[in-house]
């Protein structure tokens, strides 16, 4: 079970509680911290998902963001990467991480695509501070669903 209580947290009790996240921050030394997700292409849909209930992106400045193909991608068109708001439901930026990162980036097992400020596909987010704390979001672009993918994306961030 789980619910918002009226301070805004989503509250979990049982096995909801217990459901294995997908992405993490590593212990880095040094100014850059990192965060990484493991995206299952297939379970994308055009709504907004948020891939982790317990790890945030924080007031920070975003450096880059690594892309690296496990499975590769089958059918589907492209995927946004971006945050919301703590509160679950306002928009941060939608695609402030990727902004429709095409499947041909994704159909080769082992392709590492890293994206800075000014890269092509990149999102608005990528080299400025964020102003709020959020959760990550992702989503495919448009009706056409992947039938296989996994991809591992980095997030590499710092104290600005």
């Amino acid at each position: 079970m789980a619910y918002m209580d009226n301070s805004g947290l989503l509250r979990k009790f049982g096995t909801e509680k217990t459901v294995a996240t997908k992405g993490g921050e590593y212990r880095t030394v040094g100014q850059l911290r990192e965060i990484e997700f493991r995206i299952d292409l297939t379970t994308l849909t055009e709504a907004e998902t948020i891939l982790s209930d317990v790890q945030f992106m924080p007031k920070m400045r975003i450096a880059e963001v690594k892309v690296v193909t496990h499975t590769a991608a089958v059918t589907g068109t492209a995927i946004d990467l971006g945050l919301i708001a703590t509160d679950r439901t306002t928009e941060i930026d939608y695609n402030g991480l990727l902004a429709a990162f095409v499947t041909a980036t994704m159909n080769v097992v082992g392709e590492t695509t890293i994206l800075t400020a000014g890269s092509a596909t990149v999102g608005a987010l990528v080299g400025t501070t964020t102003s709020n704390v959020g959760y990550f979001t992702c989503s495919r672009t448009d009706a056409t669903a992947f039938t296989a993918g996994v991809i591992y994306v980095t997030v590499k961030y710092y104290a600005a």
